[in-house]
């Protein structure tokens, strides 16, 4: 599994966007490790107060970031923000637990992330509950941190 997260890592950070930024001093594995953490913590929560303030600051605002959810591709932002806000916008309460998350520093400015995930989406009347794998790529920016690539894994509910 962590070979796959290394293969995506690589794929969806291969050609930046942006033109070069100022040098920084390098981050070290355990700084990236905790960084890479912190962002999935936000994301976790801004799902959680179903915010897309909260979660837009969170990924890649670019033509190169990519969101596979249920089976298909959302490439560039503005195919993520349209899901995003639409999801959101259906749910009345979005609960997201993660569980044995685990994180790789593939460099100074790369990482990836690999957990077990439940997610509860209600509209007021149904809940669905979604249990799966989810996978993060995650590139530094500035001096943050935003998702390149998501991808959740799941069995639709039945």
């Amino acid at each position: 599994m962590m070979r796959v997260a290394l293969v995506l890592a690589l794929l969806a950070t291969g050609c930046p966007a942006k033109g070069p930024e100022a040098p920084t001093a390098p981050a070290t594995p355990t700084e990236v490790v905790a960084a890479a953490k912190a962002t999935v913590e936000q994301w976790r929560q801004g799902y959680e107060v179903r915010s897309l303030e909260v979660l837009a600051k969170l990924y890649a605002h670019d033509t190169d970031v990519v969101v596979i959810t249920e089976g298909a591709p959302l490439v560039g932002w503005k195919a993520i923000e349209a899901s995003l806000r639409d999801r959101l916008a259906h749910a009345t309460a979005i609960h997201v637990r993660l569980k044995d998350v685990q994180v790789a520093s593939i460099g100074p400015t790369v990482a990836t992330v690999v957990a077990g995930m439940t997610r509860e989406l209600t509209d007021g009347a149904t809940t669905t509950t979604e249990q799966g794998t989810l996978t993060l790529t995650l590139r530094k920016e500035g001096d943050g941190w935003v998702i390149a690539l998501e991808h959740y894994s799941y069995r639709r509910p039945s």
